[in-house]
């Protein structure tokens, strides 16, 4: 089961706002419609850098929106590089967290 990202969330809201439909945004970025779809889903992660670029261009996305748009596409990476530098005590809290994500609730 898949759940929905802050981007997914984001990029429907953005898109639900310039009154787009999914065929409609996928058309303006250049995409497939069922891409978007996935994206707005939680099954696919953020597109790249370009694709995000091109949002920010297409649906002239304020300085504000544009804020939100990068928070959310760094809330929903799956995946992330532990820096080098990073001490024993956040290494154990990040195996504590990765232990317990899907069990955490609001």
């Amino acid at each position: 089961m898949n759940l929905v990202t802050p981007f997914g969330l984001f990029l429907e809201s953005i898109r639900r706002d310039r009154k787009l439909q999914q065929v409609q945004l996928a058309d303006l970025l250049g995409v497939n419609s069922g891409y978007i779809s996935a994206m707005e889903g939680g099954k696919k992660g953020p597109p790249s850098k370009m694709v995000i670029t091109n949002l920010i261009k297409q649906l002239e996305l304020s300085n504000e929106e544009q804020s939100l748009l990068w928070d959310s596409v760094e809330k929903s990476k799956k995946t992330f590089r532990i820096p080098d530098e990073a001490s024993i005590d956040e290494f154990a809290l990040i195996s504590e967290l990765r232990q317990r994500l899907g069990l955490l609730t609001k």
